[in-house]
């Protein structure tokens, strides 16, 4: 299922408990995972190597339940939260994300280029 086909057959639901969604490479890319904290879903990749995946998904979920609004130290409090509860995950997702795809990604999110 696409994440545009499973975000419409959600768009009935108001008030429900947090989802894990996993979605192929290609649904995300090149994120690692997305949170949408106003339907409760976290979409996290398929693809991703166990340690790496179950960071994503604490980062992802930790996103549902947070209240800051400046995009950065959300995404400053979700890896340490992540971090702490799965480290080697952590660990393997910053060697992962050394890879000059996700580098121009975080590059063009600090210059507002992508969200």
């Amino acid at each position: 299922m696409t994440l545009k086909a499973y975000d419409a057959k959600l768009d009935w639901a108001v008030n429900i408990m947090p989802q894990i969604v996993y979605l192929p490479r290609e649904e995300l890319y090149p994120r690692y995972g997305y949170a949408q904290p106003s339907r409760q879903i976290a979409y996290v990749r398929e693809d991703l190597p166990s340690s790496v995946k179950k960071f994503v998904t604490f980062h992802e979920l930790y996103h549902l339940e947070d209240k800051a609004r400046w995009w950065f130290w959300r995404e400053i409090r979700a890896n340490v939260a992540g971090a702490l509860k799965h480290p080697i995950g952590f660990m393997a997702c910053v060697l992962m994300s050394l890879a000059p795809y996700r580098l121009k990604y975080y590059w063009q999110r600090i210059i507002g280029k992508a969200s």
